[in-house]
């Protein structure tokens, strides 16, 4: 029993993990009053640049896939725009017609009647909705790009890479534009975004089924 216990090999202390203590939130409250300080910002800073990757990586995956497609949309919108613009004025051709045809008339002495005279040109309402449509969808998609870089122009803002100084000043700093995203509703504009582009969407294919319908 004896040799037990004197072959018993002490068992070693257990070392404190750092990470533990780190992450103890009572931890700063044991340090001097300078040292908390630093540790507060220190803190604020990790957390806030876990907060601002989040934030910038979830918005602009989607802004980047909101602008390509913008881009396209409005691209075939405006060579759409380019057809049913024709239809708001008068073709130049008939216009020489009935000219050169009020001419020969004129020549032979024939008296011209207000039959004989072409009435002034006149769009008709089918043309003035699909271009107001089309219109309307070009200009939806084009707001919905200006928002999205003027929002990628504000994450941007967020990328501290680079940045020098004490942690107070950067974190006050990012703070301020923080709350300037807070008080614009940044992420709830850049969420509305693709709204937008749908609505564009609707009045598009609104647009051209009212062109296509009157075409035999």
């Amino acid at each position: 029993m004896a040799n037990i216990f004197l072959n018993k090999q002490p068992q070693p202390q257990q070392q404190a993990n750092p990470q533990h203590v780190f992450d103890d939130p009572l931890a700063p409250l044991r340090l001097p009053p300078l040292a908390q300080i630093s540790e507060f910002w220190r803190r604020y800073d990790r957390l806030a640049d876990i907060h601002d990757k989040r934030l910038t990586t979830n918005l602009n995956g989607n802004l980047d896939v909101l602008l390509i497609f913008a881009a396209l949309f409005s691209a075939i919108n405006t060579s759409f725009i380019t057809i049913t613009m024709t239809n708001l004025s008068p073709n130049p051709s008939d216009e020489t017609n009935n000219l050169l045809r009020l001419l020969v008339m004129k020549a032979d002495n024939n008296t011209l009647t207000p039959a004989d005279l072409v009435p002034p040109f006149s769009a008709d309402s089918n043309s003035i909705i699909v271009n107001c449509l089309l219109y309307a969808s070009l200009s939806c998609s084009l707001l919905a790009a200006v928002g999205a870089m003027m929002a990628k122009e504000w994450l941007q803002s967020f990328d501290r890479t680079g940045q020098t100084g004490p942690l107070e000043e950067q974190a006050l700093f990012r703070q301020r534009k923080f709350n300037g995203v807070q008080q614009w509703h940044l992420e709830a504009v850049t969420k509305f975004l693709p709204n937008l582009l749908l609505l564009s969407v609707i009045f598009f294919f609104v647009g051209v089924c009212l062109f296509l319908f009157p075409i035999n």
